[in-house]
Parts: C-alpha cells; sequence; structure tokens
C-alpha cells in the first residue's frame, strides 16, 4: 500500500551472487557516481555502515541487503564510514534509497526453496520539489532498466496454477532453480514452480 505522496517502485527477484554481480555493474554504467552501502542485522545503530564501491563488497560487508542512495552521488551522514579506497561523495543530500533484498536459498520441513528478493526504491515528493522528483524518477529508470537488463521476466505458477507475472530472475538464477527443479518462493509459506 502506497502512502499519499510517496513514489514507490518494487519488483520482487531471484538472483544469485553472478547476476547481482551483473546488476551492480549495470548501475555502475549508467549512475557511475553511485555507491553501495552495507546494512548489518541488528538493533539501528548497533554496526558501522560502510560506503562500498560495488553491490558484492556491501554484501560481503553486511549480509541480506544493501542499499544506494539516490539521487546519484548524494552527499551521506557523516556516521557512513567509506570503504577503503571509496571517496565519500559530496553531491545533493540523500532524497531515496534503494534497497537490494538478497534473495535466498532456504530449507525448511518441506525441503529446500529459492526465496524472492527485492529490489525497491520510495521517497515522498512533496518532501523533495519537483526538480528532485523529476531527477529521482530518471534515475530510477535508469535503475530498473539496468534490472531489466540482466534479467528476465520470471511466471510462476501456483499448485492451483494460478500464475503471476511481473517478477524478475537473472540468468544464473533461472540456470539453477531449472536444473536443481528448486521451487520458488515470495515472502510467506507457498511455493511457486517457474514457468519456462
Amino acid at each position: 500500500m502506497a502512502i499519499a505522496g510517496s513514489r514507490t517502485k518494487a519488483t520482487d527477484t531471484w538472483l544469485t551472487p553472478a547476476d547481482e554481480v551483473l546488476l551492480g555493474q549495470r548501475i555502475a554504467e549508467v549512475l557511475p557516481s553511485s555507491g553501495w552501502l552495507c546494512s548489518h542485522p541488528g538493533p539501528v545503530g548497533l554496526h558501522q555502515v560502510h560506503l562500498h564501491d560495488s553491490i558484492e563488497s556491501a554484501l560481503g560487508c553486511g549480509s541480506t541487503q544493501a542499499f544506494l542512495s539516490l539521487p546519484a552521488g548524494a552527499s551521506l551522514s557523516p556516521a557512513i564510514i567509506p570503504a577503503a579506497g571509496v571517496r565519500t561523495p559530496v553531491g545533493p543530500p540523500t532524497a531515496a534509497v534503494v534497497q537490494l533484498l538478497r534473495s535466498r536459498l532456504r530449507t525448511d520441513e518441506r525441503g529446500e526453496f529459492f526465496e524472492s528478493g527485492r529490489l525497491a526504491v520510495r521517497w515522498f515528493e512533496p518532501e523533495v520539489g519537483p526538480e528532485m522528483h523529476q531527477t529521482l524518477t530518471e534515475q530510477t529508470r535508469l535503475i530498473w532498466a539496468a534490472l531489466r537488463a540482466v534479467t528476465r521476466p520470471a511466471v510462476i505458477e501456483a499448485p492451483d496454477g494460478r500464475r503471476t507475472s511481473g517478477l524478475r530472475i537473472g540468468p544464473a538464477a533461472r540456470d539453477e532453480v531449472i536444473r536443481q527443479q528448486v521451487p520458488l518462493a515470495r515472502p510467506g509459506v507457498q511455493r511457486f514452480r517457474l514457468v519456462t
């Protein structure tokens, strides 16, 4: 559910680490002044947050998610520490945050499954003003174009035959799911079959 005045875009994705690297490279091509923030599990303020030059570095430092500040090159809180060799951006303040939530291969009492991650962005239009809103809209389009360039549509089918579209899967993830016949999952308990 969208909050009044918010601009939100989110897509469930299935990506392996190899797919994440491709996505990060494509985003770096279209937004070269962007950097990724690591995110550690636990209470806010318990862990240092670092600025990294790539998705894989941020996820390697954190764990299940990484963040990208928009507009590209946005200045960051002084509490964020740049990783070795990474320059601190000096652009306008952060107006939006892109979240990459990692896909995960998990196991429960019903067996192994591949849980979706998510690429999402949100900002509040009244808070950023029309010019920044336009910048964020354009940069979000570039990020989603990068996602579309390195993934393909993922149509999934529930056990009752109902299909869901509008999702994305990376090439390495798709190959692994097909080869291992691993069911897919979105948040929740239901399992899906990838329609090939």
